[in-house]
């Protein structure tokens, strides 16, 4: 059964169009919505956790706004109930 990231990957499109997000968080965002997209790489769960791994670097930005780390904590958790679900 394949795990459905429809909403991940569309709040981390939503997040990549923010103007008020700096260039390299949009990066590395745009690079998990592409990580997580490849189906032909490594195991989902690995992908989950390769991308959890990357939103906690993210998050522990201290020039994030509070808003901009509220969505990061909303991606994180629904990565994590995706992963409960596989």
């Amino acid at each position: 059964m394949a795990t459905d990231l429809t909403e991940v990957k569309e709040l981390l499109v939503t997040l990549c169009e923010d103007s008020t997000i700096s260039k390299g968080t949009k990066e590395t965002l745009a690079g998990l919505k592409d990580e997580l997209s490849d189906e032909k790489s490594k195991d989902i769960c690995m992908r989950i956790n390769s991308a959890l791994g990357k939103l906690e670097n993210i998050s522990a930005d201290p020039n994030l706004s509070a808003d901009v780390r509220t969505w990061l904590w909303r991606l994180a958790s629904l990565l994590e109930g995706a992963q409960n679900n596989k």
